[in-house]
């Protein structure tokens, strides 16, 4: 299954690979473009598609809150028909318009993918015991704060695109992606120059938000375009990797907590090629992308750990005076 390469998290790379999370080049496949699946929807419309109304009123109450119309139900019942025929055949399992098939769960398109993308979200609950340790007076303590905001937004947008691929929330996952971007690089900022540096973070804020409005205008008024998107993100999240990585090799002697921000990076980086591999689903339910989010719910909480570290961490040096200062 093809990925966008955008996204979503509070930590080094996270952002130049994240839209292999969160979105998906949609395209004809194999499956749709079969002769298999166009009969089979060609009959299961002229049967069962002659009035909505009717077709609604026998759905599930939850079918109906998402939105699956009798289209959408003969695309899911065709694609398993043809899947059939595939396999029968001797041939691989197809795709369809860009995806794997996926056994639907009450409703739920890709439910492992939602699932872990819950998760993802539900980690940024861990700021609450970022506050529990850091105190108010961090340089940083707000700005992971905004960061925890918004990549618990991001992620709901991705737990609402996996539950339920439609226009508005393949847009909705887009859009979020692309800001938890922006925020990322922001937080490099923040991190080297030092969030007290209010005017020189102002024109750089200034500058982000210019280039975040942009790129929403454009995708949502003048061209939808999955390539742009794909190269704006992994330009602007590669900024933000290698910014960490310079930041952690700098100061690789005298932080020794670093190491965990290298590991968020290699970790996500085995995370990449793992989807690069890309395969049908286990049991299908678990193809690569979805264990791919389950890999990043673990990263993000030791990103969380850095980040306390960083906050709560004093120079040797300071230390010694303060002991002095006891004594």
């Amino acid at each position: 299954m093809m990925k966008d390469i955008l996204w979503n998290f509070n930590y080094p790379l996270l952002s130049c690979i994240s839209a292999l999370g969160l979105v998906t080049f949609v395209h004809a496949s194999n499956g749709d473009r079969s002769y298999v699946f166009g009969k089979c929807i060609q009959s299961c419309l002229t049967k069962n598609c002659t009035d909505e109304t009717e077709f609604s009123s026998t759905q599930p109450l939850y079918m109906n809150l998402l939105h699956w119309t009798c289209l959408d139900e003969c695309r899911y019942h065709c694609m398993w028909t043809t899947v059939d025929a595939f396999q029968r055949d001797g041939s691989q399992v197809p795709q369809f318009f860009g995806k794997w098939p996926f056994v639907r769960y009450l409703g739920i398109q890709e439910p492992a993918s939602m699932v872990f993308s819950l998760l993802n979200s539900l980690s940024h609950i861990s700021i609450l015991y970022y506050r529990s340790l850091v105190p108010a007076s961090s340089p940083m303590f707000y700005v992971w704060h905004g960061n925890a905001v918004v990549g618990f937004f991001t992620w709901l947008c991705a737990t609402a695109f996996h539950t339920r691929d439609t226009p508005l929330t393949e847009k909705m996952d887009y859009f979020s992606a692309f800001g938890l971007v922006i925020y990322n690089i922001f937080s490099l900022f923040c991190r080297v120059i030092g969030p007290k540096r209010k005017s020189t973070l102002s024109f750089i804020a200034a500058g982000l938000f210019g280039l975040y409005a942009y790129h929403i205008y454009y995708l949502a008024f003048v061209h939808f375009d999955y390539g742009y998107n794909m190269k704006m993100n992994i330009g602007v999240g590669a900024v933000n990797g290698i910014g960490w990585i310079l930041w952690s090799l700098y100061h690789w002697k005298s932080r020794p907590y670093v190491w965990k921000c290298i590991c968020v990076i290699i970790g996500l980086n085995l995370l990449v090629a793992l989807e690069l591999g890309d395969f049908p689903p286990f049991f299908w339910t678990f193809d690569a992308h979805a264990i791919w989010h389950a890999g990043t719910v673990p990263l993000n909480l030791l990103w969380y750990s850095f980040i306390i570290d960083d906050a709560l961490y004093k120079p040797p040096k300071l230390y010694d005076n303060e002991v002095k200062k006891m004594v």
